[in-house]
């Protein structure tokens, strides 16, 4: 981890914002502000994104916090699959094209991708997913050593897992009211707190255990 902080300390790059502050721009912001003046060689709102390869880099690798959202600027991959230590990026589904708020004009895409642990394609899913940005192809016109369209800014989060219900359902009525009531526990629960579960049933009577005087008994209420 140490190693990491001093190769971006080298860089001249300061990751860490005061205590409270986060770094959460929106999809705007990122190509407007960052990574269109990156590409122009312009001065950042905010030195907090370094230049790193992360499309071969493991992103537990990677410079950063683990647990916390992390941006890079990188020159752009048109491969699908891009190796690494461990495993391989991949590009998952299609782009999204990013459109200004103030004036609906397309200012660049974003595309998902997802890594994999093992040799393509027999990888395995992972939870670490990287959103990558890039300006228009149309906007390198104005770049006079032509590498806008080269360069983009990646988003890279591990995503959260869902626990597993072990196979239990739960009752439709229960999901729809938000109950969170075992069914079990409500038998239980009567029982314990005395509720009245009607008479009890009556024994066949075993006449191993009658004296010859009830035998007479019960011929005489029988006859009656």
């Amino acid at each position: 981890m140490e190693k990491r902080q001093d190769l971006l300390r080298d860089g001249g790059v300061k990751l860490r914002l005061p205590i409270g502050f986060r770094f959460c721009p929106t999809d705007e912001e990122l190509l407007v502000h960052y990574l269109k003046r990156r590409a122009f060689s312009l001065p950042l709102p905010a030195s907090v994104i370094p230049d790193f390869n992360v499309f071969h880099t493991d992103p537990w690798d990677l410079p950063g916090d683990l647990v916390e959202k992390r941006y890079f600027f990188s020159k752009r991959k048109c491969s699908r699959i891009m190796p690494t230590g461990s495993g391989f990026w991949k590009f998952i589904g299609k782009g999204k094209q990013i459109v200004a708020s103030g004036s609906n004009q397309v200012v660049g895409t974003r595309r998902k991708l997802g890594f994999y642990m093992g040799k393509h394609p027999h990888g395995s899913t992972t939870g670490w997913v990287m959103h990558q940005y890039h300006l228009l192809e149309s906007s390198s016109t104005q770049n006079p050593v032509g590498e806008v369209a080269d360069w983009c800014v990646c988003l890279i989060f591990q995503r959260k897992r869902r626990p597993r219900s072990h196979g239990i359902v739960t009752p439709k009525y229960m999901k729809d009211y938000n109950l969170g009531i075992d069914c079990s526990s409500v038998i239980d629960f009567k029982m314990e707190a005395g509720f009245d579960l009607g008479p009890p049933q009556p024994c066949s009577p075993c006449t191993s255990d009658l004296t010859t005087d009830d035998l007479d008994q019960v011929k005489r209420s029988a006859c009656a």
